[in-house]
């Protein structure tokens, strides 16, 4: 197996085409392994040192980090594997993590939590937003309709997918209106059981469904395009 610097690593290179060579790298394993979609690059930053996943991730500068993960995710994307950025956001903390509470104000979001995913998905056109276990302002990341729907999607024209961590869901519609596309690892809230009486009662709309389907088709099609570019190349 090929031996990958952890992110803090990485990103003390200072350097963005290592990040992309890195991720072409990760790409390039991840698809001769049958792996559609790399759960990875981590950027989360560094404002807790209690964080027990802080080596995975870029530091503490939103700069430097944006930087090194446009890199990444290009190099990944450039192998026909989506790239997922995680965890979307505020994520400081291992510990109770699906109960902690992250306030965060406007400015700080906007200077200091954020700019690394706009990055990605502005310049780099990454094609997985992974959202965090964490609430943010009172509310789970993966029903926060104002940081994945109105920011991700509207703001930043994210037009790949939104999917949860593993287990990061609690409620159906609120999930489900709250710009969530995929609950992983498997749809315990977002079914059919679940979700046809609330299409049926008005409170999810069949235009929101549809969306999700899109966005999980598009991206699909996107990746195996570029796979079939590759084979058409390599051949």
């Amino acid at each position: 197996s090929t031996a990958y610097p952890a992110g803090i690593a990485l990103a003390a290179t200072w350097d963005p085409e290592m990040a992309n060579r890195i991720g072409a790298g990760l790409g390039r394993d991840a698809r001769a392994k049958g792996v559609n979609f790399l759960l990875g690059p981590g950027v989360n930053i560094y404002r807790a040192p209690m964080n027990g996943r802080n080596f995975e991730y870029f530091g503490e500068d939103p700069f430097l980090g944006a930087r090194i993960a446009v890199g990444y995710v290009e190099g990944v994307q450039s192998q026909g594997v989506i790239a997922t950025i995680k965890h979307y956001m505020g994520n400081n903390s291992e510990f109770d993590r699906n109960r902690i509470n992250s306030q965060i104000d406007e400015r700080t979001q906007w200077e200091i939590y954020l700019p690394i995913f706009e990055a990605a998905v502005k310049e780099a056109k990454v094609g997985a937003i992974m959202d965090s276990y964490n609430l943010v302002n009172g509310q789970h990341m993966s029903q926060n309709g104002i940081l994945n729907t109105d920011v991700a999607k509207k703001d930043w024209g994210f037009r790949g997918i939104i999917m949860s961590d593993w287990g990061a869901a609690h409620d159906a519609v609120g999930v489900t209106n709250g710009g969530l596309d995929l609950e992983m690892p498997s749809g315990v809230f977002m079914n059919r059981a679940n979700l046809l009486p609330a299409i049926q009662a008005g409170t999810v709309s069949t235009a929101t469904i549809n969306d999700k389907v899109r966005r999980i088709v598009r991206t699909a099609i996107r990746s195996e395009e570029h796979t079939s570019e590759l084979q058409s190349l390599t051949n």
